[in-house]
């Protein structure tokens, strides 16, 4: 048993990566792009900028991702009139991304289920609230 949130959260971070990773390296990707082709799937068509927001990541750092993920075929850019003088690329699935994201959301599913073997329906919502709390707390 723990005694600090840190701890807890860093090992049961370490062992739900170690054991997801491994599902996407037998897919071709690379740490972060899951979680892009992932999110795209609820906010195909955003804008960088609002991709980068969703991933909780940083543009720059998203713009690396988006270049490996173009060039792998799973995304396309699109050109979009934001404002008068402004353009921006609204993100889009490819076929063969959309196919990617459909593994993922399949390896993700997998995993919950084995997360949570042996929690009931109640149990799994109640750690979902304090999970969320815990964040709601750090964020004020």
């Amino acid at each position: 048993m723990y005694d600090k949130l840190f701890i807890a959260l860093l090992n049961t971070n370490a062992a739900h990566w170690e054991q997801i990773r491994k599902c996407f390296e037998k897919l071709g990707l690379t740490e972060g792009q899951p979680k892009v082709l992932y999110t795209l799937r609820a906010y195909e068509g955003c804008v960088q900028k609002e991709l980068a927001a969703a991933c909780r990541v940083r543009e720059s750092t998203l713009t690396v991702l988006l270049r490996k993920l173009e060039d792998k075929g799973c995304i396309r850019k699109e050109k979009i009139v934001v404002s008068v003088s402004k353009h921006a690329n609204a993100i889009f699935l490819t076929d063969h991304g959309r196919e990617l994201s459909d593994k993922i959301d399949e390896k993700v599913e997998e995993l919950e289920r084995k997360c949570f073997e042996g929690f009931s329906e109640e149990e799994k919502q109640q750690l979902f609230s304090l999970l969320y709390r815990v964040e709601n707390n750090l964020k004020s």
